[in-house]
Formats: structure tokens, C-alpha cells, sequence
């Protein structure tokens, strides 16, 4: 349940009543089609959702750059990482509702003059919990080796590309998705909330992929660059090895 208590019904099958009758039944159908769709096989129908618009997404970003051709892996990267990101979050999502009732901010908050609603503090502890867990240690993980495996990028230059891209893009992540995963946890319905991530997520694909999303700049070419910033970060080791051959 939202805060609101709301029913299981979707925004959309209100707003199909104020758009003319043939148009509005066409959208009631479609949500409702959908709405089953997600009631019955719930998590095959996430991971449509999400891969689908992040292909959409990736397509976007893509379209940018007019000089270069459709870059064909990268969109299949970005979908099957959206997919099996969508299958994480089937999984977790649970499991943070279950242990995150908003019990350890209130603890913190406890002796100020604080006083916030529990429930807005669970859907906070969650958003944390996802953002500041699942995002750092296994979203972005999986993202690199991912979209670096399917589109033949080699450990090195893939290693590389996450220590570049990385911290720019948590900051970004974080100014993007805590607000947004505070409205999912605290206001949308539990089995509508992956959906309305995916959604989300077409905007932050777009950006996403604009950051990080070919690997072509980070190919071969960026090996020597790698090379160096590995013999920044261990000159002890280095000099060892110099030393013994």
C-alpha cells in the first residue's frame, strides 16, 4: 500500500477519463491488459517493461550523435542490463520492506524536534537502502561488466572506463533517483512500482548512456592510459617488477 492507501488502480485509468471516448477506452484497455499482465506474471512483465525502455532510452542518447551509425550492441547491453536489473529489484524490493519500517531513522531523529511520520521515514530508509547498497555494489558492477561484455571490451579498458565514469555518475545517480525512489516507496502500489521506475528510467537511460554508454572511446586505444594510471596507483609494485626483470 501507498501512504495514500490508494487502490491498485493506476494513474492512467483516471486520466483516460478526461481524453475523448475512443482514445479512452483504447488507454483503459491497454492499462488493463497491462495491470493483469503484471498480476500474473509479475516478473516477466517488469523485465519487459524495463528492457524495452531502455532500449527506447539508449535510442535516444544515440540519436545525438548523427555522425555515427546505431550502435546495435550497445542497445542490446543497455536491455539486457535493464532486465536483469528489473529482476534484482523484483527480488529486493521485498526484502526491504520488510526490514525497513523506518525504525532506524527514528532512532536518529530521537531527542530533536524532528517529528516525521514513520511511514515517510520507511519509504526514506528504503530509498537509502537501495541507493546506497544495491546501486554502488551491484548495480553499477553489473553495468560495467555487462554492457563491456556484449560490447567485446576487454578487462582492462572496462576497468578503466568505471574508474573515469564512476564518481561522476553516482553523484548523478544520487541526485537523480533519491527523490523519485522516495515518491515509488512512499506512493506508488508495491507491484506498480517497478513499472513506474522503468519509466523513470527511460530519462536516466538517456542520460546514462550519454555518460557512459559506448565503450568505443574506451577501447584499445585506452589501454596505455590505463597502463599509466596503474602504475600511479601501485609505484611500489611497479618498481619491483622494473627491479626483477
Amino acid at each position: 500500500m501507498s501512504l495514500f492507501g490508494r487502490s491498485s488502480a493506476f494513474p492512467v485509468l483516471e486520466i483516460a477519463s478526461a481524453i475523448p471516448d475512443t482514445t479512452s477506452h483504447l488507454l483503459q484497455h491497454t492499462a488493463a491488459t497491462y495491470q493483469d499482465a503484471l498480476q500474473q506474471h509479475p516478473l516477466i512483465t517488469k523485465m519487459i517493461t524495463g528492457g524495452t525502455l531502455a532500449t527506447c532510452g539508449d535510442a535516444i542518447a544515440q540519436s545525438q550523435n548523427a555522425l555515427e551509425p546505431y550502435d546495435k550492441r550497445r542497445a542490446v547491453s543497455f536491455m539486457l542490463f535493464d532486465m536483469c536489473y528489473r529482476a534484482l529489484q523484483h527480488a529486493a524490493f521485498p526484502i526491504l520492506a520488510t526490514h525497513c519500517h523506518g525504525q532506524y531513522l527514528g532512532e536518529l531523529l530521537q531527542g530533536t524536534p524532528l517529528i516525521v511520520d514513520s511511514d515517510y521515514l520507511a519509504a526514506m530508509e528504503r530509498t537509502l537502502a537501495s541507493q546506497l547498497g544495491i546501486v554502488p555494489f551491484i548495480y553499477y558492477p553489473v553495468f560495467y561488466a555487462l554492457t563491456a561484455l556484449v560490447q567485446d571490451l576487454s578487462p582492462q579498458a572496462t576497468v578503466y572506463r568505471a574508474r573515469k565514469t564512476f564518481v561522476p555518475l553516482m553523484r548523478k545517480n544520487l541526485k537523480f533517483w533519491i527523490p523519485i525512489q522516495f515518491i515509488q516507496f512512499g506512493f506508488v502500489e508495491e507491484h506498480w512500482q517497478i513499472p513506474f521506475l522503468a519509466a523513470a528510467g527511460l530519462c536516466w537511460t538517456f542520460l546514462l548512456s550519454l555518460a557512459a554508454g559506448s565503450t568505443k572511446s574506451y577501447q584499445e586505444k585506452n589501454s596505455a592510459a590505463y597502463l599509466a594510471d596503474s602504475n600511479k596507483a601501485l609505484p611500489g609494485y611497479n618498481a619491483r617488477a622494473s627491479a626483477s626483470s
